[in-house]
């Protein structure tokens, strides 16, 4: 193109309002930081320390609070937890030296590049119940926030966590680690109560997560205020990027709830352990508690425990596997005839084991040949006819088909 065509074409284009050039261009303007502070959002006010101040919400709820069905406040029996958990420290009367305790963080993966930006306590004292949350504005306030959580927690001896010895307390240490401020749970008891719901609900809940648990045993369910836990990192990065704090109301609930909801749990699986029959909301339960209690050496209650549980209408499988926990303990007591009714009442539901045991009781503890054959003889039978049988370990066809020609040849001996 030559340079008249060129100055023609530039002539047109300025005719019609195009812009040719950069020097008249106005810079596009920045978006406005729309500003909301934290303490226009949240009730609370800034804590001093040493290395500065950081923000603290504070509640208060009264002695007789119920969080959803059930009391956030009671004086529960903790002998039975206590020894479940090794905390013998939770048996205090009153329970004032026991914190809860909950962590908003930058992420969900942990790592020393994950950060706790809310922290949020809970304890009993004389009045009732007290939360307080430990937020900083940004990272630099850091060391501030875990200094102020040092200030409170220097009061208690023993910290209960939902998932803690897995996230909250590692990440915790870490934080205090880097930043230089001694770490305060040196010496903690620790009780989590996660890994005491899976051993009681592992058979009856699809999931034992905190908000399954709130709608299945507490019986509360959130409101449209809450922020799923997946989403809390974004909002928080958000709110350094913009300085809007107004979605962080809905991180505040979700953490007041965890600690809610953590300290009822804590106080309800107190009271199923110490009263089971009471408290316990199904026969699934009763059948989880007395394997607790087997587990931990009690077998006198888990005995009484099992021969409630199986009383109660029990899906078949639970009501064939708990029979058979039940008759080996009783065979561990040495109470072979009791063992053998039991494993009668899982062989009528199809149990492969059940029937071994009692094809072995006869031919060893009876030396009846011809019961115990008729006994190894229904375990193939189960297994010929492909009916669904229970438990774990079952003898295999071939190992069913030995025990029966070892036992045909002891009644042919007997019969000659």
């Amino acid at each position: 193109m030559d340079s008249e065509s060129s100055e023609s074409l530039f002539d047109k284009l300025k005719s019609m309002g195009v812009q040719i050039g950069a020097e008249n261009i106005r810079p596009r303007p920045k978006p406005r930081r729309v500003t909301y502070e934290i303490e226009s959002i949240i009730k609370g006010a800034d804590y001093s320390t040493l290395s500065g101040n950081t923000f603290i919400c504070h509640e208060q709820y009264p002695a007789d609070y119920l969080h959803g069905q059930l009391p956030l406040c009671c004086d529960h029996e903790m002998e039975v937890l206590a020894a479940c958990c090794h905390t013998p420290r939770i048996m205090q009367p009153g329970g004032r030296n026991v914190v809860f305790l909950d962590t908003e963080t930058s992420g969900l993966a942990g790592g020393t590049g994950t950060f706790a930006f809310l922290i949020g306590i809970g304890y009993r004292t004389e009045n009732g119940f007290e939360l307080l949350q430990f937020f900083m504005r940004g990272p630099e306030q850091e060391s501030a926030l875990l200094e102020a959580l040092n200030d409170w927690l220097v009061r208690f001896d023993v910290v209960v966590t939902f998932n803690g010895k897995t996230f909250d307390l590692p990440l915790l240490n870490t934080r205090y680690l880097l930043n230089g401020v001694p770490a305060p749970f040196e010496g903690y008891q620790h009780l989590d109560v996660l890994h005491i719901a899976r051993k009681i609900w592992r058979d009856r809940l699809p999931s034992r997560a905190l908000p399954e648990l709130e709608r299945e045993i507490i019986q509360i369910r959130r409101s449209e205020e809450d922020i799923p836990g997946w989403m809390i990192p974004q909002i928080y990065f958000d709110y350094l990027r913009t300085g809007d704090a107004r979605p962080l109301a809905g991180i505040f609930y979700h953490n007041a709830l965890d600690i809610l909801s953590l300290a009822t749990l804590y106080g309800y699986v107190a009271d199923l352990l110490a009263e089971p029959l009471t408290s316990a909301q199904h026969g699934i339960d009763l059948a989880a508690i007395a394997r607790m209690m087997e587990d931990m050496g009690r077998f006198e209650d888990a005995m009484f425990l099992y021969e409630r549980s199986i009383d109660h209408d029990l899906p078949e499988v639970f009501f064939v596997r708990t029979v058979e926990r039940y008759a080996l303990l009783r065979r561990r007591q040495e109470e072979w005839s009791l063992a053998a009714q039991l494993w009668r009442k899982a062989a009528e539901r199809g149990s492969v084991n059940a029937c071994i045991e009692l094809a072995k009781y006869y031919e060893h503890r009876e030396r009846n040949y011809l019961e115990a054959l008729f006994w190894a003889k229904r375990a193939l039978d189960i297994i010929d006819g492909d009916r669904f049988y229970f438990g774990s370990g079952q003898a295999s066809q071939q190992e069913v088909e030995r025990r029966i020609g070892r036992l045909y040849k002891r009644v042919y001996r007997i019969m000659d």
